[in-house]
C-alpha cells in the first residue's frame, strides 16, 4: 500500500467527526430557532368586549382594537400591557400641538406688539367702512319713514281714511329699517370678533416673548387666535 493510500485511511476518522459534529450544531440551530418561532406564534392575545366579558384570541377583532388589552405567551404570562389612550387625553395632546403650531405663527408674523395693532387696523378698514355706509343707509330709511308717517297723521288729524299706499310704504320702510339694522348688527360683531381676536393675539404675544425673556416661566395655553385668520 502507497503511503497516500495510508495517510487517507488515517485521515477518514477525523473527517468524519468533524462532519458528525457540524450535522449535530446544525439540528440544534434548526430546533432552537424552531422553538423560538413556535414561542412567539403562540402568544395569544386578552380583551373584554363592551359587556365585559374576557376573550382570547391571535388577533383582536377590528371593533376591539381601542380597547385594553393583554399579549400572553404560551406559559400563560402577560408580556405585554396594552391602554388605549384616553380620549381626554388624546384631546389635551392634540390642543396643545395646535397652540403650539399657532404660537410659532405668531411669533413668526410680528417682530412686536406694535404690529398686531397696525394689522388688526388693516383688518377692521373694510367693516368699519361697511358699518358707516349702512349707517348712511338707515338715516336715508328713517328719514323716509318719517314723512310717510307724517302723512299718515295728517290723515289721522283730519280723520280720513288712510290710503292703502300710504299703508303699504310705511310697512315696506319699516322693514327696509328692520333689515338694516340687522346688517349693522351683523357687521358690528364681526368689528368686535376681530378687535377681541387681535387683542387676544396681542396678549398672547407679549406673553410668549416674557417668556423667552424669562425662561422660568411657564407658558400656559390660551383659547387665541394666534396670528391665525384673516392677518394681512
Amino acid at each position: 500500500m502507497s503511503q497516500l493510500q495510508k495517510t487517507q485511511q488515517k485521515s477518514s476518522p477525523s473527517l468524519t467527526s468533524i462532519q458528525m459534529a457540524a450535522s449535530a450544531l446544525l439540528c440544534s440551530l434548526v430546533c432552537i430557532t424552531s422553538a423560538a418561532f413556535a414561542d412567539s406564534t403562540t402568544r395569544i392575545v386578552k380583551w373584554k368586549d363592551e359587556k365585559g366579558i374576557t376573550h382570547y384570541g391571535d388577533k383582536i377583532p377590528p371593533q376591539y382594537a381601542n380597547r385594553e388589552n393583554s399579549l400572553i405567551n404560551k406559559q400563560g404570562i402577560t408580556v405585554q400591557q396594552n391602554k388605549p389612550e384616553a380620549p381626554q387625553d388624546k384631546a389635551a395632546e392634540l390642543a396643545k400641538l395646535e397652540q403650539e403650531k399657532k404660537d410659532r405663527a405668531l411669533l413668526g408674523t410680528f417682530t412686536n406688539a406694535n404690529e398686531i395693532d397696525l394689522t388688526r387696523d388693516r383688518n377692521l378698514e373694510p367693516d368699519l367702512l361697511a358699518l358707516k355706509n349702512l349707517e348712511q343707509d338707515r338715516a336715508a330709511a328713517q328719514k323716509k319713514l318719517d314723512k310717510i308717517n307724517a302723512v299718515a297723521e295728517g290723515y289721522a288729524k283730519s280723520k280720513k281714511t288712510l290710503p292703502a299706499n300710504v299703508l303699504d310704504e310705511i310697512k315696506t320702510n319699516k322693514t327696509e329699517l328692520a333689515k338694516i339694522d340687522q346688517r349693522i348688527n351683523d357687521r358690528q360683531q364681526a368689528i368686535d370678533s376681530i378687535s377681541k381676536r387681535f387683542e387676544e393675539d396681542k396678549k398672547r404675544y407679549q406673553l410668549l416673548k416674557s417668556q423667552a425673556n424669562n425662561p422660568q416661566k411657564s407658558t400656559p395655553p390660551t383659547k387665541t387666535d394666534a396670528a391665525g385668520g384673516k392677518h394681512k
